[in-house]
């Protein structure tokens, strides 16, 4: 498996016109923008694959800033979201879905992977421990919110916030929330969208 894992790594190594073509359909990124970022990704991770540590110096610019015991948090949330094949780092790939998901504009795009990043996990259910700890990696950062949705849901502190939250997206009363819960109430609902957009 290690070997497999490995050689998908290292198949991205080379841009050559197949594995930029195959990078350009599945983002949807020109071939300019993915021979930049082939560029600066393989200028950090030499072999084709990003360790943790340096995930914020590629992606610093979409994480938002906050206390460094918080933000190591929510940096490990996105690394688990990112890492798709579970084999704790990030290929040039991976890299790119995690940019075309950061920036899309498509809103069942962005709450699919805003729910991946709170599903930490990744058993595909969310429950109020794992909203609390993602909103308190956010509380710095809606501090100076002038959002009265967000001040109102946050006032109390994020395990209430989280608990308000599961209640209001639990339409099955499971006390979890599903992918197709999140996602819904993403859609519906412009203080959950506030509350995770960062």
């Amino acid at each position: 498996m290690g070997n497999v894992l490995r050689k998908r790594a290292e198949l991205y190594k080379t841009l050559t016109d197949e594995v930029l073509k195959h990078c350009c359909a599945v983002t949807g990124f020109s071939s300019e923008i993915i021979r930049k970022e082939h560029e600066k990704f393989f200028n950090i991770a030499e072999d084709g694959r990003l360790k943790k540590h340096y995930m914020e110096e590629l992606l610093g610019d979409y994480i938002p800033a906050g206390k460094q015991k918080r933000v190591k948090y929510l940096t490990n949330c996105i690394f688990s979201a990112i890492d798709t094949n579970g084999d704790g780092y990030i290929d040039f790939l991976e890299y790119l879905m995690s940019i075309k998901f950061f920036q899309t504009e498509s809103p069942i795009e962005k709450a699919d992977f805003i729910f991946r990043i709170i599903d930490k996990n990744g058993d595909n259910l969310v429950t109020a421990k794992e909203l609390a700890r993602v909103l308190k990696c956010f509380e710095d950062y809606h501090k100076n919110s002038s959002n009265s949705h967000i001040t109102n849901v946050m006032c109390h502190g994020p395990l209430p916030a989280a608990n308000a939250i599961l209640e209001k997206l639990d339409e099955d009363k499971s006390g979890l929330i599903g992918v197709s819960e999140f996602v819904d109430g993403w859609l519906k609902d412009e203080t959950i969208r506030a509350l995770f957009t960062f």
